[in-house]
């Protein structure tokens, strides 16, 4: 009896002790990197190599499309690594790499399309650094680059349509803060993501400046960057003063419509599920804050794709995502001067996810006193 007592209590202990160190660590994920093109070597997790398989042929004429639009300027060999622990998508040019996290909405989907035109966009940034001799790393240069990595990824799937919402978010968050070459290199914010709004003002501008000069000029533009400042590239390139190129760009920034635009069907356009206001109604002197629940289709609607203009006070918001805890929407915070009449104000929402697709939609808030 004494050696079953001591037999039990010895068992409680190492079972407390297993409770309580830690566990062994997590396996590492297998990834398997014998998918393998001309140009092109693939490493993804073993139990998602179909889609390698399935795509190493497009990812080699990605390749190609970028090295002859970019003068050569793709190292011979790239590796793609494609990993679902991460939602970013980022480039190695020292050592050659190209990284797509598909743990992103817009990746769902279409695992394939998500894939492709991230990698596209990698590639550009790798092949306009070299040719740049690393120029538009620079803060000044940050919007050029950002927007010509984008172009030339629509222009290898063929979706260039796509960046006509370019102008839509130029004009939005020209409203916010003027834009200007010289604002944009003080607003990193802006560049934070691989989205559309990031890319935004350099596919407006470099838009703007083939419209006028042609394709060649730009590419000459990029390799001025390797060792002039951005405003004597500019005025090389194009031969106008880069003041007086700003300033027509900006122009035509400021006279954009507004409107609704559907690019790929009606199914894939963002909708308005609901707006809701707290408290339910403002206070003169308070903020209130604004609850967007919009979705869509294909799930590339980003929070920061939703502007709200209060037509009273003329501004324009961006908002911030919700806390996980608290659902899908975007919370906006609209400031309501002291001396607001009470009454009911009208807002404008509008909604451009990233497959250039725009929607308008209205909103009414009350404010007491």
């Amino acid at each position: 009896m004494p050696i079953l007592r001591w037999t039990c209590a010895a068992a409680f202990v190492i079972a407390c002790l297993c409770l309580l160190l830690p566990g062994p660590p997590p396996r590492a994920q297998t990834m398997d990197d014998s998918i393998v093109s001309k140009h092109v070597r693939v490493r993804i997790p073993v139990e998602r190599q179909w889609l390698g398989r399935d795509s190493i042929v497009e990812l080699e004429r990605c390749w190609d499309f970028v090295q002859r639009a970019t003068k050569g300027s793709l190292p011979g060999r790239v590796l793609v690594e494609i990993e679902w622990k991460d939602a970013n998508s980022t480039f190695d040019a020292g050592r050659s790499v190209v990284s797509i996290g598909m743990n992103h909405s817009a990746a769902a989907r279409d695992l394939k399309g998500f894939l492709l035109h991230n990698a596209a966009r990698e590639l550009a940034r790798i092949a306009l650094l070299t040719l740049s001799q690393g120029g538009v790393s620079k803060e000044e240069n940050r919007f050029l680059h950002e927007g010509m990595a984008e172009i030339l990824a629509r222009e290898f799937s063929g979706t260039t349509k796509r960046l006509g919402a370019a102008w839509a978010i130029c004009y939005y968050l020209d409203r916010m803060n003027p834009l200007g070459t010289k604002e944009l290199a003080g607003r990193p914010e802006l560049f934070r993501g691989r989205d559309l709004r990031a890319a935004a003002p350099g596919i407006t501008f470099l838009t703007f400046c083939r419209e006028l000069y042609g394709r060649d000029r730009i590419l000459k533009l990029f390799e001025l960057l390797a060792t002039k400042s951005l405003e004597d590239s500019l005025a090389l390139a194009f031969r106008p003063p880069a003041t007086l190129l700003e300033a027509e760009w900006l122009k035509r920034v400021r006279s954009y419509t507004p409107g609704d635009v559907t690019v790929a069907g009606e199914e894939s356009a963002p909708v308005l599920d609901k707006v809701s206001f707290v408290p339910e109604q403002g206070k003169a002197g308070a903020p209130l804050t604004m609850r967007v629940f919009a979705r869509d289709e294909d799930r590339d609607l980003l929070p920061n794709g939703i502007f709200v203009v209060d037509e009273t006070s003329g501004k324009v918001l961006q908002g911030l995502p919700a806390k996980p805890a608290e659902g899908s929407h975007v919370v906006f915070t609209i400031p309501v001067e002291a001396e607001r009449e009470a009454g009911r104000y009208r807002v404008r929402l509008v909604a451009i996810d990233e497959g250039g697709n725009l929607r308008e939609w209205d909103a009414h808030y009350t404010v007491v006193r």
